[in-house]
């Protein structure tokens, strides 16, 4: 299940998962795995693609089905959200 404090340290990395890994704290502490960072790359992916206005509406509602069932509370949810629409500004920029 992806929190708040896993989205956190995914932006803190600003998605770089090679520089998370070489903390010291890393997966010990913050109960963050791979399997988190690769789910957030593919919901940010996903909620990028739905915003950039290329996705189906099959596609859309799997991305946001495949989302509810990973956040577990309103605040992940929105914050993946604000990731993507980043991320969508940062690429057409």
């Amino acid at each position: 299940m992806l929190t708040v404090d896993k989205l956190r340290i995914y932006e803190q990395f600003d998605g770089d998962i090679d520089g998370w890994a070489r903390t010291s704290s890393g997966q010990a502490t913050t109960g963050m795995t791979d399997e988190d960072w690769y789910l957030i790359d593919e919901l940010l992916m996903g909620l990028a693609t739905i915003k950039t206005g290329v996705a189906s509406a099959s596609y859309a509602q799997q991305v946001e089905q495949r989302l509810l069932a990973s956040t577990g509370d309103q605040a992940t949810h929105s914050i993946l959200h604000t990731l993507a629409a980043r991320r969508c500004s940062h690429n057409a920029a």
